[in-house]
């Protein structure tokens, strides 16, 4: 049936001349009217592939405009739905109860609220997913406070663990043996982050919780021992003792004294590690001990207190020392009966540094503070070291003996010291030289120090010091600085670099020199040496250097020339080999320079730093001409241009 119906209007539509009715038409789609468009409204623009402004299909048409109000419609219902979807998400991860939330994530920590410094303890986390989905790709992270250590030692400042997935009510127990170092009471906090995904998620979400304990005992016991009392000028001497009262191994320890004024360093048993004041001691293991002892003089008035404080601990991030202990004590300062005051070279300082081949003036002065006399007193002076010379020793109105290094005066040749007034002063005087050169002859020959060890004693007369002995005593210690020694010379026919032009220089014409300069150094080690110069504006750098790994940079902005020399070591150029460098340089005469003997290089200085003397010492290298007077091969005659 279906297929005759078919067949029927298949025939009707191709019959010749047939005629239908007219078509149904349906209502368009009523266009916009014209409107004045609000200032927020644009024009649409035509479209570029040349696309009507109505679509017209029969009877059907659209406006562009209606097609553009449309989409954003639906532009806009898409945004509204991922907004509600993403809150929908939140509110199911954040709302608690049976929903998926971070609040059924947990951590608990669980230890001692009171640690001893240096004892491992035990500290216990617990992870707890109450949520009915897994958390997936779960990382517990540890941050940890300065000075915190494994129970084998190892230095801890983050910690991963990886847990993986934690299954829905799953319980994870985490434990840690952690040991600190600290003062007493110092507070310590440990930080834990879980790190998580929900299934399903790739949102991240952590969950923190601290934990901060309290150090009740140092792990390290710091004793620091001074005179109670003290006579202003007298030499004193201060212990420091640390032991550690750990199990575990103290690292990198290191001591800081903070003197009073007053005070002035002798010197210490072991030599400080910077200054006078800071010593390294390294590691430190369980019951071991470390001891210092440093010698010094103290100065000040009667009844004056002056305080000693010592610390120990380790260097921190910004450089300072974090202590793990500290200590202090008091001298109190009391007046002497016989005071002696010794000024080398006219300074009261503890310290003073002089050089190969000078004078030494020791001036020796005494009061006596008492109100009574002092009767037969006697001075001695000690000099100890390698670097004076015995045979310049000179002793005004007393002696010296060269069998026991000791200056002596004493009333038969100072008749200020028979009897010393109450209140009353003298002078006594000494004179001697510097060894030059010093007795440098093999490596390790250096830091040469004299030492200058005065004491006088006297007998009181009356009062608590009759028939009593009153004395007083100091030390003065004078370090040898370093000399440096630079030399320089212009080569052209000999040396390591080969050069071309004519000698004697000729007008216009290029000549090519080769500049040496030489460095020595005799006492003690240097560093950061260096040499800078500059160049006349007519002379020029080449690039040839030797030897070619040298650290020698041209700025060719000002012309200067500077040699980083580096580490200098003391015996440079007299068991060793001096520091050298070799480097090229070229000229072009002019004619204003005719007859005259122009400079290649100008005067260099020479800068270091002594490493025994903590000084800056420096040197100067004379300016450089064509003169060839260093160069073997030269005949002479060659200095000035033509």
């Amino acid at each position: 049936m279906e297929s005759n119906n078919l067949e029927n209007l298949k025939k009707k539509l191709y019959q010749k001349d047939r005629k239908f009715p007219s078509r149904l038409k349906r209502e368009s789609f009523r266009q916009e009217e014209n409107q004045t468009k609000a200032y927020w409204q644009k024009e649409e623009p035509a479209y570029r592939t040349g696309m009507p402004e109505k679509i017209d299909a029969g009877n059907f048409s659209v406006s562009k405009t209606s097609i553009f109000k449309r989409l954003k419609i639906f532009v806009y219902l898409l945004i509204v739905f991922v907004v509600l979807a993403g809150g929908a998400a939140v509110y199911m991860i954040y709302s608690g109860g049976n929903i998926v939330s971070s609040s059924n994530v947990s951590i608990d920590a669980n230890g001692p609220i009171y640690v001893d410094g240096g004892q491992p303890a035990r500290f216990n986390f617990t992870i707890r997913n109450q949520n009915s989905i897994s958390l997936e790709a779960a990382d517990l992270i540890f941050d940890f406070p300065p000075n915190t250590y494994s129970s084998e030692g190892a230095s801890l400042t983050r910690t991963r663990v990886t847990l993986g997935d934690l299954e829905p009510g799953a319980t994870i127990n985490k434990s840690l043996d952690i040991v600190f170092f600290g003062l007493e009471n110092e507070e310590k906090k440990i930080i834990a982050n879980l790190e998580y995904r929900f299934a399903e998620s790739n949102a991240t979400f952590v969950k923190s919780k601290d934990y901060s304990v309290k150090i009740s005992k140092s792990p390290l016991g710091l004793s620091l021992t001074v005179p109670k009392d003290a006579v202003s000028g007298q030499k004193i001497s201060i212990k420091i003792a640390v032991i550690s009262n750990s199990e575990s191994t103290a690292k990198n320890l290191k001591v800081e004294m903070k003197y009073p004024p007053g005070f002035r360093f002798n010197g210490a048993e072991p030599s400080p590690s910077k200054g006078n004041s800071v010593w390294t001691l390294g590691d430190l293991g369980s019951a071991q001990k470390s001891n210092i002892t440093i010698e010094g003089t103290i100065d000040g008035e009667n009844s004056e207190e002056r305080t000693f404080t010592a610390a120990v601990g380790t260097t921190g991030d910004d450089g300072n020392l974090k202590p793990f202990g500290t200590a202090s004590e008091k001298v109190a300062i009391k007046k002497s009966p016989l005071n002696l005051t010794v000024f080398i070279n006219g300074k009261d300082d503890s310290s003073s540094v002089s050089y190969a081949g000078e004078m030494i003036r020791v001036d020796l002065t005494w009061v006596n503070n008492l109100s009574s006399s002092i009767k037969d007193a006697q001075i001695e002076l000690e000099i100890k070291g390698e670097a004076y010379d015995q045979r310049s020793v000179s002793v005004t109105k007393g002696a010296y003996r060269s069998y026991d290094n000791k200056a002596v005066w004493n009333s038969a040749s100072l008749k200020d010291l028979a009897s010393i007034a109450p209140g009353s002063s003298g002078k006594a005087q000494l004179g001697f030289s510097i060894k030059n050169p010093l007795p440098i002859y093999k490596q390790g020959d250096k830091d040469f120090s004299i030492s200058a060890e005065a004491k006088i004693i006297g007998v009181g007369t009356s009062d608590e010091f009759e028939n009593k002995q009153v004395t007083d005593s100091l030390q003065k210690e004078i370090k040898i600085g370093s000399k440096l020694q630079a030399v320089g010379k212009t080569l052209h026919y000999s040396g390591s670099l080969k050069n071309s032009g004519e000698i004697p220089p000729k007008v216009g014409e290029e000549t090519t020199y080769t500049i040496v300069w030489s460095l020595a150094n005799n006492a003690n080690d240097l560093s950061d040496a260096k040499i800078t110069a500059s160049l006349p504006p007519y002379a020029s750098k080449e690039s040839l250097t030797s030897p070619e790994d040298s650290d020698l940079q041209f700025d060719g902005k000002n012309a200067t020339l500077t040699w980083n020399v580096g580490d200098v070591p003391a015996g440079t150029g007299i068991i060793m080999p001096a520091k050298e460098i070799a480097f090229q340089i070229s000229f072009t005469p002019s004619l204003s320079q005719v007859g005259e003997t122009p400079v290649l290089v100008n005067k260099a200085v020479v800068e270091a730093r002594d490493a025994f003397t903590d000084e800056n010492i420096s040197a100067e290298i004379p300016a450089l001409t064509v003169n060839l007077s260093g160069d073997p091969q030269s005949k002479g005659g060659d200095d000035k241009v033509r």
